[in-house]
């Protein structure tokens, strides 16, 4: 494994959302360029983006190419206790809370974001809704506001088996957990059988509750041992919404049913965020294009719906050949094959 040079000492810094949810930043200062705010997924944590097990991870790459680098471990963080929210939640309070943080840090005018998965449908939910004004430019991993999802993916939302599970545990996760043990030994021994490409139940897990993250081919044997280390609990309210998003084929408000949506949002069903008016910056989609989490027709119809609203000239979209979902980042070749292409979005409005 090549050497890189170590990164500058980490700044941490405490956040609370709007409505009272601690989070935090943690800053990672390589130069002048930026101020640039990485967003995880659900189920996951800021450290998908250091990765310790490939030659050169996502923070090495941008620490080396100048930019003022800043990894938000929001409300889904595995890293923070475990709490019951939709994405509505995070989206008004937790992504407006931490870009108004780096900027008072920072005194930027603006900043830039690569955001990733449930992390990008979160934030473009809260740019859509207006909460963003000082976000110049994004690039977007995987998917934004519309979704297609595998049929296995979809059938499992239809079944409604969020909210089935959610009678037996308030959580899901990769590894054995101590919540309703029987429940949990039996999920393994079931992805075990339906899974077959390695011999990792972790792994097996992660693709029955997220789709297939990455392809092997594209992790070493290190980071494919130690995926344990980057995921853990999801809370089962988060993959309700998720669902009903995979269900709807676009980014929704959360489905409380009609008596509480109408009384919330005066409408039986609730609210979509399909409003462009607020997307008017640079944007560039960023997709695999074997991702079998979300599919890559999710960003086009995203990309396209944001070209015909808004013209052509703010928007792009990259495919990555060979990659799937999460090898993007987490590919042991990824500083090769994948980070370039972020970095160019990036360094065409630093």
């Amino acid at each position: 494994m090549r050497l890189m040079d170590p990164l500058p000492a980490a700044e941490r810094h405490e956040v609370t959302a709007g409505d009272g949810v601690p989070l935090r930043l943690t800053r990672y200062q390589g130069g002048t360029k930026g101020p640039v705010l990485l967003v995880h997924g659900a189920g996951v944590w800021s450290g998908m983006f250091k990765l310790p097990t490939i030659s050169e991870n996502f923070v090495q790459y941008l620490v080396r190419h100048g930019y003022d680098t800043w990894l938000l471990d929001w409300r889904a963080s595995t890293q923070l206790p475990l709490r019951q929210f939709s994405l509505d939640e995070a989206a008004e309070h937790d992504m407006p809370a931490a870009v108004r943080k780096l900027r008072e840090v920072t005194k930027a005018d603006s900043v830039q974001a690569v955001v990733h998965c449930a992390g990008s449908v979160t934030f473009f939910m809260s740019l859509a809704a207006g909460y963003l004004p000082d976000v110049r430019g994004v690039v977007a991993s995987q998917v934004a506001l519309h979704h297609r999802v595998p049929r296995s993916t979809l059938l499992k939302s239809r079944m409604r088996l969020p909210d089935i599970l959610d009678v037996a545990v308030n959580y899901m996760s990769p590894d054995e957990g101590t919540q309703n043990p029987r429940l949990q030994a039996a999920f393994g021994k079931m992805v075990d059988l339906v899974y077959r490409e390695c011999g990792s139940t972790v792994c097996h897990r992660l693709s029955f509750l997220y789709g297939r993250l990455y392809r092997h081919a594209r992790l070493n044997t290190q980071t494919h041992e130690r995926l344990h280390e980057q995921f853990g609990r999801c809370n089962m309210q988060t993959f309700r919404h998720l669902a009903q998003m995979a269900r709807a084929g676009h980014a929704v408000r959360y489905d409380y049913g009609k008596e509480e949506n109408l009384r919330r949002y005066g409408s039986a069903k609730p609210p979509d965020y399909l409003d462009p008016k607020h997307l008017k910056l640079p944007i560039t989609f960023v997709v695999g294009d074997h991702n079998q989490t979300y599919l890559p027709t999710s960003s086009e119809l995203t990309y396209e719906w944001l070209r015909e609203a808004n013209g052509a000239a703010l928007y792009e979209r990259k495919v990555l050949e060979g990659y799937g979902h999460l090898d993007t980042f987490m590919g042991s070749t990824a500083s090769r094959d994948t980070y370039p292409v972020i970095l160019q979005a990036l360094e065409a409005r630093a």
